[in-house]
């Protein structure tokens, strides 16, 4: 029997025996304790009205229990489904994992975009893809920088709730430390989707399980399986006991390094996005001395401000080595001062609004 007929069926037989016992009270009352004389007959009425209203309130709690575990009973049934509309080697996963979770709420977050929420529903299609943009995003869990000995890290933002920010994530390997920069220069659904993607393959790199060489290499590999276009990406590791930096990095924005010596700018290999079908050679930067500081900043500075790379540069070089800055916090503190200030030249309302700043200082 179906659950469609269980349901009327169920219903009906509580129904009955509610009643039934309702019915047999009231007769066993009138049976045993009528008043021959008709004193006090109102009693007797109070008696069949008192019992009605006890047995009606059981019913209700009744249902309402019932409605509950009907209500989870439905929810468990969705989630079977959706779990058997998943890849068959998804369903393998671990139900519990980071993995299996953020594939299922994408999966199903851009499923119900297309059906639920119509573009109708907003004033615009900008905003709809806004929208859709910035749930996806929102599986993205907060940014976490471990304690990785010999460098000292900051970021902005250090939430991922917000869809026009880059990705960004620190992991601690073997030997030293990775990070990672990712974007494209406007916010949508598919610059969302990607960082959710990076992000997997980010976590499966683990924490301190790999070196740094093998972390930029199967980052190469996992990247080469889809076809970015236009990805803006800048990956990094360096060595606790080297003074080099080995990178992929495919931004128009450069790495700044900060020393007492000035401002030196580190340059990618020349493209300014990351093309599917190249080979991408790493790149190596040598002179990192304790003491530096290595910043990256996301090509959406460049459109924010107006500015060319070498102009954002002119425009730090006094006032960051005035400053003299003691620990990446600080060096991030002065840097977004700073670009609050370009931003109030410009009239800017909100200029870090899009904004995606790392910051890497060596300690040791």
């Amino acid at each position: 029997m179906s659950f469609r007929v269980k349901l009327p069926v169920l219903l009906g037989i509580i129904s009955f025996l509610f009643f039934l016992i309702h019915f047999l009270f009231a007769e066993f009352t009138f049976t045993h304790w009528q008043n021959p004389k008709g004193e006090n007959a109102l009693n007797f009425n109070l008696v069949g009205i008192y019992s009605s209203f006890v047995f009606s309130l059981l019913l209700g709690f009744l249902t309402y229990y019932f409605l509950g575990f009907l209500y989870q009973y439905i929810l468990h049934v969705i989630a079977h489904i959706q779990d058997t509309e998943l890849p068959k080697d998804i369903q393998k996963l671990n139900k519990d994992s980071e993995e299996y979770k953020i594939y299922k709420s994408v999966r199903f977050t851009l499923l119900q975009g297309d059906e639920s929420f119509g573009e109708e529903q907003f004033e615009n299609k900008f905003d709809w893809k806004t929208n859709q943009a910035a749930s996806i995003n929102k599986q993205i869990p907060d940014i976490h920088i471990p304690k990785i000995h010999g460098f000292d890290v900051s970021v902005f933002p250090s939430v991922m709730r917000y869809a026009g920010a880059d990705y960004i994530r620190i992991v601690r390997a073997k030997d030293g430390i990775f990070g990672i920069l990712a974007g494209h220069m406007e916010p949508g659904i598919l610059e969302s989707s990607e960082k959710v993607y990076i992000h997997g393959i980010i976590s499966s790199l683990g924490d301190g399980i790999f070196s740094t060489d093998e972390i930029l290499e199967k980052l190469k590999s996992a990247l080469h399986q889809f076809t970015f276009l236009k990805l803006k990406i800048s990956a990094f590791v360096i060595q606790n006991k080297e003074d080099k930096m080995s990178f992929l990095h495919y931004m128009d924005m450069p790495i700044f390094q900060f020393s007492e010596h000035g401002i030196q700018v580190i340059e990618g290999s020349g493209d300014d996005h990351w093309y599917p079908n190249h080979k991408h050679p790493l790149s190596m930067a040598d002179g990192i001395e304790i003491g530096d500081y290595l910043v990256w900043a996301s090509d959406r500075t460049l459109t924010q401000f107006g500015l060319t790379s070498f102009e954002i540069m002119e425009e730090f070089v006094d006032y960051l080595l005035d400053l003299r800055p003691s620990s990446s916090r600080q060096m991030l503190l002065a840097i977004a001062k700073k670009m609050s200030a370009l931003g109030a030249e410009r009239n800017l309302s909100n200029p870090m609004e899009k904004l995606s700043i790392l910051v890497v200082r060596r300690n040791k």
